[in-house]
């Protein structure tokens, strides 16, 4: 029978169960590593741009994408600044997303949704040449429209399209730190 480590009966046999118990977690945490399995947001190859200045220039304006963009560089250590000369520019050109009946008919309460976010983007050097782009990135998610729900479908459907913002700014930051990162060398 398996305890609990501070919960295992003492004496020889109790040591044996919470050794076991603590060989098993350790192969569990072993396991799902070795795997690839990560949090969202929380991938291992998280960019480091530490003492890199990377201006960001929004044609979409200062919206969610724009503050999603700033944060995911600066927590890869870069220093965001106003365009100037010398400094590298990402370009945030285009976001747009759609929404597509996938499953379920007009009539249906409950249909499944397929959300497509877009982002196209640049990243200019300091000398403004063009280091990559223009480029698309494109994903994709499936969600349940419940026609009961209606105001908690379309906020799931926001929390998706946010969610997808963050996933693509973080995408953003290791782009930008593979392609600076080449030109530093």
């Amino acid at each position: 029978m398996w305890w609990p480590a501070e919960s295992a009966p003492a004496g020889p046999g109790g040591v044996l169960a919470r050794l076991l118990f603590r060989v098993l977690i350790l192969a569990l945490a072993a396991a799902l590593a070795a795997c690839g399995w990560h949090l969202r947001g929380s991938a291992p190859g998280t960019a480091s741009l530490e003492g890199v200045e990377v201006a960001v220039d929004s044609r979409v304006g200062r919206n969610e994408l724009y503050r999603e963009v700033r944060v995911a560089l600066e927590a890869a250590g870069a220093r965001v600044v106003d365009t100037g000369a010398g400094v590298p520019t990402l370009r945030l050109l285009n976001e747009s997303r759609s929404t597509q009946r996938v499953a379920g008919g007009r009539d249906d309460d409950i249909r499944e949704n397929e959300l497509r976010y877009r982002l196209r983007w640049e990243l200019l050097d300091g000398d403004g040449e063009r280091l990559a782009g223009p480029e698309l990135f494109q994903q994709v998610r499936s969600y349940r429209f419940e026609r009961q729900e209606v105001l908690g479908s379309e906020g799931r459907e926001d929390a998706l399209v946010n969610e997808l913002r963050r996933d693509a700014a973080f995408l953003l930051a290791d782009r930008v730190q593979a392609l600076t990162g080449e030109r530093r060398e």
